[in-house]
């Protein structure tokens, strides 16, 4: 008996083979060729002009947003093409102010008619709480209950707690501000706007400032800066769907369950105070519905995540305004000479100064403004994008569901809308009877300025903002000389990133306290 062992051969591939691989080939780079031809010549955006590789692939708009400098390429396409731009194969980038008008004060009844995207929404429960909420009838009902806390009267109500930390960050300026080394700006505005914020939206006391030190919160949130990008770049490319787990640090998920940890107690501590607060916050507008949240984990999640997010809406854009404010009036010495005379020319002493009082200031409202202008708060980094519903944009009709986004940031450096743009010029906004107005801008379209929004979606918290930075800017500036230490070379064109949020290149300032005693004789 004899055995026969069969032994595969490994053969080159055979012709039969090599023709079915050609074929397969073939038909890709056709469909791509005809996905290609289509898109640059048939698609009902191609009559729009932009990058090529922006009109037939996501590549373009990817590339930026990971770079960290996507308005500037926004900025750099208005420019090149006009003032629409397709900026992906289903995307429009505006650079007209009249466009701002039309997508996002274009409502009926109240309810936005171009719906908010799903951009950095990581609400996959369907619930969106406040800032993240898709649905135009949930959003209003939401911005309804909230609003009282953005009252006028609610406003003059929270002096009390802005005076506290403004006056503990005077205080630790004096104390620690003074060095050689100076102290981080970008650091120290961050930590005055997260301690403000924690306790105007639900009464909890973070101590950023009093340990400086970000709170466990805030590093949890800034964990997951790139990461929110990445994630939302990854939704342009489904084939790819799988590189978010390879992305996402196993570090990233321990610190996103501390997140929701820190923010589900945080709601059980602020609903145990139910009406033994210190003081009236955000979340007592929240208050008729707490009364029948009991022991619902959902309706607590939800009340959760809006306190969360009205926390984090008076963090993050009073912060970039602090530091954007510091930052050009550190490298304009005239402007923050001319500003220190008005502050302290305005009060005889610290105790006088008050947002009410500060309000009636005007080189300081012009520094304020000029300074969002020239950096304005992170949302403006992705441009508000929202989903048109068929209709007329800037004197184009655009197709329904085509996103559409309005580049504020690139209006803002406009020389057709402002005059020397990159400069930080705040008589731009004076009136012309002060003695600091220059009518080298008085060609400038002022109303082009836009850094709250409009329409049903416009910032609550503008008048809270507003009221909180004056009080900042006022007092810091009565008490305090400021000053870079010297040998910093810091360009924000060059050094300032933006993914979910700026990323504040490192300035090291001193806080020099104000000696105001009187010499005897």
């Amino acid at each position: 008996m004899s055995f026969h062992f069969h032994i595969p051969r490994l053969l080159p591939q055979t012709a039969q083979d090599q023709d079915v691989g050609i074929i397969v080939l073939t038909a890709v780079l056709a469909y791509i060729g005809a996905r290609c031809i289509y898109l640059l010549h048939f698609h009902p955006l191609s009559k729009f002009p932009g990058p090529k590789l922006a009109a037939v692939s996501n590549v373009w708009y990817a590339y930026h947003w990971l770079s960290g400098r996507w308005p500037w390429a926004v900025e750099a396409a208005i420019k090149q093409y006009g003032d629409v731009v397709r900026v992906a194969p289903n995307e429009l980038a505006f650079g007209d102010p009249r466009a701002a008008e039309d997508i996002y004060s274009s409502h009926d009844k109240s309810l936005e008619t171009f719906v908010k995207t799903d951009i950095h929404d990581f609400a996959k429960e369907n619930d969106g709480g406040l800032i993240w909420q898709q649905d135009p009838l949930k959003h209003r009902q939401i911005a309804k209950q909230v609003a009282p806390a953005f009252s006028q009267k609610a406003i003059r109500a929270s002096d009390p707690v802005i005076h506290h930390y403004v006056d503990l960050f005077v205080s630790r300026m004096k104390e620690i501000g003074n060095t050689q080394g100076g102290i981080s700006l970008a650091n120290w505005t961050q930590w005055l706007a997260m301690d403000i914020a924690a306790e105007m939206a639900y009464s909890h006391r973070v101590d950023c400032m009093k340990e400086a030190k970000n709170s466990a919160y805030l590093n949890a949130v800034l964990s997951f800066n790139k990461f929110a990008t990445m994630t939302q770049v990854l939704t342009r490319f489904p084939w790819l769907g799988f590189m978010r787990f390879a992305v996402f640090p196993v570090s990233l998920l321990g610190k996103l369950m501390q997140l929701r940890k820190e923010s589900l107690a945080s709601m059980h501590r602020r609903l145990s105070l139910q009406g033994a607060t210190e003081h009236a916050d955000y979340f007592d507008q929240l208050a008729p519905a707490v009364g029948h949240a009991g022991d619902n984990s959902d309706e607590i999640l939800h009340l959760s995540k809006i306190s969360t997010q009205l926390m984090f809406a008076g963090y993050l854009p009073p912060s970039d305004w602090y530091y954007g404010t510091f930052f050009h009036l550190l490298h304009a010495r005239q402007a923050l000479e001319a500003l220190t005379r008005e502050v302290r020319a305005a009060f005889t002493s610290y105790e006088e100064i008050t947002p009410g009082a500060a309000q009636q200031l005007p080189y300081l409202n012009a520094c304020m403004k000029e300074a969002l202008r020239l950096f304005p708060t992170s949302a403006s980094i992705n441009g508000m994008p929202v989903y048109s519903p068929g209709a007329v944009v800037g004197g184009d009709y655009i197709p329904r569901s085509t996103t559409c986004q309005f580049s504020g940031f690139s209006v803002a450096r406009n020389p057709r809308y402002f005059r020397d743009p990159l400069l930080y010029r705040p008589q731009r906004w004076l009136p012309a009877d002060h003695s600091l107005y220059s009518e080298r801008y008085s060609g400038d379209q002022l109303d082009a300025f836009m850094p709250f929004s409009q329409g049903p979606r416009m910032c609550s918290g503008k008048e809270v903002a507003w009221w909180q930075a004056r009080l900042v800017l006022t007092k810091v500036l009565w008490s305090l000389d400021l000053e870079m230490v010297p040998g910093q070379r810091v360009d924000l064109e060059k050094n300032l990133k933006g993914w979910g949020y700026w990323v504040k290149p490192e300035l090291k300032v001193r806080f020099i306290a104000v000696d105001r005693q009187v010499s005897p004789g």
